[in-house]
């Protein structure tokens, strides 16, 4: 049972205005919040657009003839070995095999354990 004593002594206006007080508070904030939010939206947008239009490619004159493209470089021995190394291996399908359980050995003699529980020091 509630003591009625406890209730009248409340003054209901002063709880109320402290009640809406901490609403608006914490709603202002939020709201703040909100703008501040969309203005680094808007400053990382315009400033997306000026780097893209800096960076935009110019386009290339037109030229007379067009050029001959150079052969590309030939693979090195090392490199066409590692090449068929990765193959061999993926169709081979070779792997390590995971026992999928995992082993936590607890030593509870350590330095650490020991200045963590004085007790335990010996």
């Amino acid at each position: 049972m509630v003591n009625v004593s406890i209730l009248a002594d409340v003054v209901w206006a002063d709880a109320w205005a402290r009640t809406g007080m901490g609403f608006g508070v914490v709603f202002s904030v939020l709201l703040i919040l909100v703008f501040v939010l969309v203005a680094f939206g808007l400053f990382s947008r315009i400033k997306g657009k000026k780097h893209t239009q800096a960076q935009a490619p110019q386009p290339a004159p037109l030229k007379a003839a067009p050029q001959a493209v150079a052969p590309a470089a030939t693979a090195s021995d090392a490199d066409k070995a590692a090449i068929a190394t990765a193959l061999y291996l993926y169709f081979q399908n070779v792997h390590d095999e995971e026992s999928n359980v995992i082993t936590i050995q607890h030593n509870a003699n350590s330095a650490w354990h020991r200045e963590l529980n004085p007790r335990l020091a010996h």
